[in-house]
């Protein structure tokens, strides 16, 4: 199904469904923020189910078998192709201002003739960010214990799997789940405002090895990281911070910067991301905890009664202090251990 949203373009755009321009100033009409499915109001109820694959099943009759197997074919979108588009095959310029012309792979981003598409290889190379893609041909279903039945090509040997806060930075975060939806397989795209981490996590937790992506703030990270450690998958994955909005100090830490708000730099980031180091990070639980006072020391409403609550108040002050300390200035780890219980 597609996801609509209202949206307006300055240059000629036309209709999917009826093949017809979108009318108006700045012509007005619905895209799907997946596949850039175009279509009037009108026309978006009779549009077919043709967005972006996601799973094996999705691809249906146009799944390639061969010799090797099977493998995954272009996804061919018509016209609306960018005013310097040239064709794969001759390089010469293809699609129109002036009528729905040429096609568009959503995958690879290939654009060719519809006279050339014949001479095209019917296989799809996945594009610049085939590392970090899952195929739908290598995602079967899901199992009743809800986790993939996966099988991954060495093309994709640690999957990303991407966390989006669509509420940070001011709402920021909706372009960059959109762009992210458009540049890998939307099923391994999460919003973490609806429904959190968990089940992304599920849904990967049988995977060797795979990265993590968290878009937004150290509220988001911290969030992921603890239900990692719940799931106890620490051990076959790596996670990387794409910061929004303001803070973002573990972003900083990272090397990743203070913030980002250029969803068009998403496929630079992602190649960054695959060449990027990785660094152990201890995370910690502090917990204060309140000394119990017995009852003959209650304090009275005399002053001497105050001066022995301020002193004992004092005294747990002294003992959070000196725990706190010992964790932050030890070498020794058995030292920080005794000290963290």
């Amino acid at each position: 199904m597609h996801n609509w949203y209202a949206c307006s373009h300055a240059r000629p755009t036309f209709c999917n469904v009826c093949k017809d321009s979108l009318s108006g100033v700045t012509s007005h009409g619905l895209s799907c923020e997946v596949c850039k499915f175009k279509a009037h109001k009108r026309c978006a109820v009779r549009a077919t189910n043709n967005c972006k694959w996601t799973t094996l099943a999705s691809i249906g009759k146009d799944i390639i078998e061969d010799e090797d197997g099977i493998a995954m074919p272009h996804q061919w979108l018509e016209g609306n192709l960018p005013v310097s588009a040239k064709c794969a095959v001759c390089d010469k310029t293809c699609g129109s201002v002036l009528r729905l012309q040429d096609w568009r792979c959503l995958w690879c981003k290939a654009m060719v003739h519809t006279a050339c598409m014949d001479l095209y290889p019917r296989k799809c190379p996945l594009g610049q960010c085939k590392v970090s893609i899952i195929p739908p041909t290598a995602l079967n279903s899901i199992d009743s214990d809800g986790f993939w039945k996966a099988t991954c090509p060495p093309s994709c040997a640690s999957p990303l799997l991407v966390f989006v806060n669509s509420k940070s930075g001011d709402n920021q975060g909706v372009k960059f789940l959109r762009r992210f939806k458009q540049l890998l397989n939307p099923a391994q795209v999460f919003d973490l405002v609806n429904g959190g981490p968990h089940l992304g996590l599920r849904l990967f937790q049988k995977f060797d090895n795979f990265r993590i992506l968290v878009c937004g703030g150290d509220g988001s990270v911290g969030w992921v990281l603890s239900e990692i450690d719940k799931l106890n998958l620490h051990k076959q994955c790596q996670l990387g911070v794409l910061p929004l909005g303001t803070g973002n100090d573990l972003a900083r830490v990272l090397g990743w910067g203070p913030s980002c708000d250029d969803d068009t730099q998403l496929p630079q980031i992602l190649e960054k991301l695959e060449r990027a180091s990785t660094k152990m990070l201890d995370r910690w639980s502090i917990m204060t905890y309140e000394i119990k006072i017995p009852p003959k020391h209650s304090c009275p409403t005399t002053p001497e009664g105050a001066d022995n609550c301020q002193f004992h108040i004092s005294a747990y002050e002294d003992s959070v202090a000196t725990h706190l300390t010992k964790i932050l200035d030890s070498e020794q780890h058995s030292v920080v251990i005794s000290s963290a219980k």
